[in-house]
């Protein structure tokens, strides 16, 4: 049985550290090593397109407060220049302020990872630093116009390398020939080790115009799959019919037998 935390929001600080508690996160990242807190910086749009930096900021709060780790920023934007997106939202002086590493993975170093369980992307290249990381998705819950909701699972696509897999913009290879195939190919090679959803302000009908629709919620789960298919709920959608969610189904997680904890 997955578990996955649901919490009012009241602050970013507050709610997402009441939610990883419920999980007992802070007993289950790691002390060594490097976690990298992976927001939605799909472009320089104003949330609830993109993370709020205040988000982040409350996530490496806790990181830093419950791990000898290292901690880092990373994101590959959609479109235009990842630094852009870092310095137009604020995580450039977020970064500064804190001595963080901003990770640029369109630009990053790679190493090719092949898993035949994959259907389309058996290899994949990966920046290197991923590769024995600790990675946190922190997206914006989002409607999408071609996976039906962007979650924890595809705010992945951000890890691909726009030089391997851009062409009309920064990820456009990775939605032939099926973003929900991609979404799940991507997963098996680096899923997330644990997933915080900013529900506070969902963004419905659309993942870069779509309608403001104030949910007040944080949602975290370690299993990237239980938390999408409780945010497509949210969101009014069956994840049963989600194409994405059912085949990562039994592969990446379960969305099956949740248990709702707050």
């Amino acid at each position: 049985m997955s578990r996955v935390a649901r919490v009012e929001f009241t602050s970013y600080e507050h709610s997402i550290g009441k939610a990883l508690d419920l999980l007992s996160v802070g007993d289950r990242i790691p002390q060594k090593g490097l976690i990298i807190i992976k927001p939605n910086l799909t472009n320089t749009s104003a949330p609830p397109v993109t993370t709020p930096v205040e988000a982040v900021e409350a996530v490496y709060r806790y990181c830093l407060e419950h791990s000898k780790a290292s901690i880092a920023i990373g994101e590959g934007a959609g479109s235009g220049s990842t630094l852009d997106a870092f310095e137009t939202l604020g995580y450039t002086a977020l970064a500064q302020q804190h001595s963080i590493q901003l990770i640029d993975f369109n630009t990053a170093r790679t190493v090719c990872l092949r898993n035949d369980d994959a259907v389309s992307l058996k290899e994949f290249h990966l920046p290197k630093l991923l590769r024995d990381a600790f990675v946190i998705s922190l997206p914006v819950l989002k409607d999408h116009c071609f996976t039906v909701t962007t979650i924890a699972m595809k705010n992945m696509f951000g890890i691909a390398p726009a030089p391997v897999y851009g062409g009309s913009w920064n990820k456009s290879k990775l939605h032939r020939p099926s973003s929900h195939i991609s979404v799940v190919d991507v997963c098996l090679h680096c899923s997330p080790s644990l997933s915080i959803v900013d529900a506070s302000v969902a963004l419905s009908g659309g993942h870069l115009s779509g309608t403001r629709k104030p949910l007040g919620l944080i949602l975290a789960s370690f299993d990237p799959v239980a938390a999408d298919a409780v945010g497509s709920s949210l969101l009014g959608h069956d994840p049963g019919r989600i194409e994405y969610l059912v085949r990562a189904h039994g592969m990446l997680g379960s969305m099956k037998q949740i248990q709702i904890v707050s």
